[in-house]
């Protein structure tokens, strides 16, 4: 994926981290590393994580043991612009990742093993 700020971002899947990857095309790249984690602090793998691009979006994400796509309409307030979204294979969710501290809190829940996440932005009237 891609940030909001154009950062390479890339799921270290089994070490439970994101790869962020600053000035990827220049001399100069950095990398930084967030650890994923739910809000007891215990290590949440993701599959993929995906950037909201408006607040009525639509999240489409998978679960593979279920062999399923689910569109997930607007949590309680809405998606906010430029925040993550993950999905967890290992907890069964979707989540809004906070990248200051790497806390994963669920929106959706229940799900066998949730792989890809996309936001559609609204159809335009």
């Amino acid at each position: 994926a891609v940030d909001p700020r154009g950062n390479i971002v890339l799921d270290s899947q089994a070490d439970a981290e994101l790869v962020f990857i600053r000035n990827a095309d220049i001399n100069g790249q950095s990398a930084n590393l967030l650890k994923i984690k739910d809000a007891m602090g215990k290590a949440v793998t993701i599959d993929d994580t995906a950037f909201a691009s408006d607040p009525q979006s639509v999240m489409l994400v998978s679960d593979l043991k279920a062999n399923t796509v689910y569109r997930i309409e607007e949590p309680s307030l809405g998606f906010e612009p430029g925040v993550a979204y993950s999905a967890s294979d290992s907890e069964g969710l979707a989540g809004q990742l906070n990248l200051d501290n790497g806390v994963l809190t669920p929106i959706a829940t229940g799900f066998g093993s949730m792989r890809g996440v996309i936001f559609v932005p609204p159809a335009k009237k």
